[in-house]
């Protein structure tokens, strides 16, 4: 009974020590007040030259191109920037493969490898009918750029072709080659920025960075955090588009027999709906987020976050269980998306289905998500066809040369920012990048505030012009200082 009796004692001190250890901790890595001021500045008329930039790109309605498409409205857009980059068009070598752009500024040394900058000309429809302005106007107003496009991401390719057309009037000769890359659909995972990678490999051209859309310059990201965050994506997860088909004989409703398709599908719903099937981790990326943006956040998350040491195995199992969309960080997440099944109201269909969508994390690839779920549908007698996979993505290493310097260039253009990788739930090309380098980025130098991260895919996508012409900047920082 004593040994039982000291047992205890000795748990109860050493939970004791910890929490008060974890306290300490939290108290002590909280980030101190920064007033340093920004190594890259702009003017009004910066401003309003970019603004009118961006607009006359977004006037071109690039929405998706699929295989065999015609793809005249990217060779509109493509003339456009001709128009607003002459310098960089007349300067750069470029390579068009099916609408898919890629330019090489030539360096003083070639043999290193390259930097690459990507976005892409896409755009997602704009079919919604409470815009507010015209979603291909291109309006400026409200110290704003209106349209589809204007966010995703035409202002990404903008601000990089503006810091290399300014650059090349400055004179300056980049160290080693700098590659501006954009495909034609990689809103639809298309296979543009494939080519555009084909094409590189066939050349024996390595890249030391590749730097994409995902991550950015957010406010919010986690709760109780005040500053804004760069937010720079070191993998994303996969995507995987699953079809579960229930068959029978067909036949009247008058008569209907048990376990018809669309009862054994829904039963299947309800049982991966209730019951996630994928374990729940936490990754290196996830703790690599958590670690950098502990000391940004007020003291009951501070004290969590930054005590992975005790609180991980909690908040793996409890936050995916209280929150969807910080759940995403730790498991693979599930959705049915579409469905189908008979074409009048008194039939019972012979073929029902419902597509699913999952997005593998890191601890569990494609494949054994897949698996797992072709075992739970055998129980429901469901046919299972996968119409589309890809796992999580390699992961960039958030301690290489390449992401410090990047960090580096965060921390001097935007010196009251917070720096974090980040574990992307979202798809971008940049995955497709991954044989030619092995610093994949995902990272936008351009802010944005909630309402504008909301309007992503929906009406009235708008980007602020001042954060436009701040994006140009740290594009030719990053650029110019590269070596």
């Amino acid at each position: 009974m004593n040994y039982f009796l000291y047992l205890l004692l000795f748990i109860a001190a050493a939970l004791v020590i910890s929490l008060v250890i974890a306290v300490i901790r939290a108290l002590l890595i909280k980030a101190k007040p920064n007033d340093r001021q920004s190594a890259q500045t702009y003017t009004r008329e910066d401003e309003n030259k970019y603004a009118q930039m961006l607009s006359a790109m977004v006037k071109v309605p690039t929405v998706s191109a699929n295989e065999g498409d015609d793809l005249s409205r990217f060779y509109k857009l493509q003339s456009v920037m001709e128009e607003l980059f002459p310098l960089t068009f007349k300067t750069l070598e470029k390579t068009v493969i099916d609408g898919n752009l890629l330019l090489r500024w030539k360096g003083r040394d070639s043999s290193k490898d390259g930097i690459l900058l990507m976005g892409h000309q896409d755009v997602v429809p704009a079919a919604e009918t409470t815009w507010k302005k015209d979603p291909f106007s291109g309006e400026i107003s409200d110290g704003k750029v209106h349209g589809r496009g204007a966010m995703d991401c035409k202002c990404t390719v903008m601000a990089e072709f503006a810091a290399v057309e300014e650059l090349l009037e400055e004179g300056v000769v980049p160290e080693r080659d700098v590659y501006l890359s954009s495909s034609v659909n990689e809103e639809t995972s298309g296979g543009g920025a494939e080519k555009i990678v084909n094409y590189l490999l066939d050349k024996g051209i390595r890249l030391c960075v590749v730097m994409d859309e995902g991550g950015g310059l957010v406010e919010g990201l986690m709760p109780g955090m005040k500053c804004m965050c760069a937010a720079a994506g070191i993998t994303e997860k996969g995507s995987t588009n699953i079809k579960f088909i229930a068959r029978s004989k067909g036949g009247h409703s008058s008569t209907p027999p048990k376990n018809t398709p669309i009862t054994r599908l829904s039963k299947f719903v309800v049982d991966v709906e209730k019951r996630n099937p994928f374990k729940s981790a936490m990754t290196m990326p996830v703790k690599e987020m958590f670690g950098h943006i502990a000391p940004y956040l007020s003291f009951p998350l501070r004290l969590v976050l930054g005590n992975l040491w005790l609180f991980k195995p909690l908040l793996v199992w409890l936050v995916p269980k209280v929150s969807g969309q910080a759940g995403a960080f730790f498991v693979t997440t599930r959705v049915f998306t579409m469905s189908g099944a008979s074409k009048a109201p008194n039939v019972i269909p012979d073929e029902a289905y419902v597509i699913l969508n999952i997005r593998p994390a890191l601890q569990q690839s494609a494949d054994e998500c897949i698996d797992i779920l072709t075992k739970k549908a055998k129980k429901y007698d469901l046919e299972v066809e996968v119409l589309h996979k890809t796992s999580a993505s390699e992961v960039t290493d958030p301690n290489s040369d390449e992401f410090k310097y990047l960090e580096k260039c965060v921390n001097d253009v935007y010196p009251q920012v917070c720096f974090t990788p980040l574990y992307c739930t979202g798809g971008t090309d940049c995955r497709k990048y991954t044989p030619v380098s092995d610093n994949c980025i995902r990272f936008c130098p351009i802010r944005m505030d909630a309402d504008q991260l909301a309007a992503m895919h929906a009406a009235n996508e708008n980007i602020s012009t001042d954060a436009v012409a701040q994006g140009v900047k740290f594009y030719k920082y990053f650029i110019k200082n590269h070596d």
